[in-house]
């Protein structure tokens, strides 16, 4: 006879298995701390964003059986990643919204303005050596989330989700003017506002709490995107910065619950082109 504690525990981990593979998704990753192996100053240097998306990743990963596409690190996280190809320098070969990934997870320097005004761009800092481009535009460049029937650039962009830690790549000021070009088709983006004093800082808690957070446990589930980064984007940061998350959508209505329910695993269909924009803010 079949010891019934022995059955109690498979059919608990045949329960547990069963949602894991219910809430997969895939991701992709790239974090910079070693600038000065790119050429800049040592310090540009910083000590935890390559720790913050390891982070992210475990926890992320703790429940589910989500997939890892590619994680680049350091002078791998290359301009032409990020930058839509029919710009110059850009590559849909190795763009982070030609791969299968849904989710694409960014940690390292961004630039700050003192302050900001409406017209200032936002960047991230990639570190390819020797690139007279690593300050990459977001505004300028990205074109994130096509796919086949939008007519945009090619077409041919997977990307749902764009998660930045950096200081200062979503300045509400700016950010109708820098980043609605960047959704043509992409849904949610989320990342800080601040300026030159008021900054989000290096750290190793900040990412891995928004994975626990997106990880869907047993029984819980996933929290939305918005809870997440709400709830944890405030992690250390100085006085005066925001956690802001931004969609877009046909409609109003559809903007909104972008924004506020969408979850790594449970989106709203893609449609374009987007006609709404919507955002959220938490500030320190």
């Amino acid at each position: 006879m079949a010891n019934p504690i022995y059955k109690l525990s498979m059919s608990l981990v045949l329960l547990l298995l069963a949602h894991s593979l219910a809430h997969a998704t895939n991701y992709s990753m790239g974090c910079v701390e070693k600038y000065s192996d790119a050429g800049f100053p040592k310090s540009a240097d910083v000590s935890l964003t390559c720790d913050a998306t390891d982070g992210f990743s475990t926890w992320f990963n703790l429940f589910g059986t989500h997939s890892l596409r590619f994680y680049w690190q350091n002078t791998l996280v290359w301009p032409r990643d990020y930058i839509e190809d029919s710009f110059p320098g850009g590559g849909d070969s190795i763009e982070i919204d030609w791969s299968s990934a849904d989710l694409n997870v960014f940690s390292g320097h961004g630039s700050c303005q003192n302050p900001p005004t409406a017209t200032d761009p936002d960047f991230i800092v990639t570190a390819k050596p020797g690139a007279s481009n690593n300050f990459v535009d977001i505004g300028a460049s990205l074109r994130l989330g096509e796919f086949p029937g939008s007519g945009v650039f090619g077409a041919n962009g997977n990307l749902n989700t764009f998660m930045i830690n950096a200081s200062c790549p979503m300045d509400l000021v700016s950010l109708t003017n820098q980043w609605w070009n960047v959704f043509a088709g992409l849904h949610l983006a989320m990342g800080h506002s601040g300026d030159a004093t008021h900054d989000n800082l290096d750290s190793a808690s900040k990412l891995p709490t928004v994975g626990m957070y997106l990880g869907p446990a047993p029984f819980i589930g996933s929290s939305s995107y918005r809870s997440a980064w709400m709830a944890a984007g405030l992690i250390d940061v100085q006085s005066g910065v925001c956690a802001v998350i931004t969609a877009t959508g046909r409609t109003e209505g559809e903007a909104v619950a972008r924004r506020d329910f969408e979850t790594p695993t449970n989106r709203i269909p893609d449609a374009m082109p987007p006609t709404w924009i919507a955002w959220r803010w938490v500030c320190k």
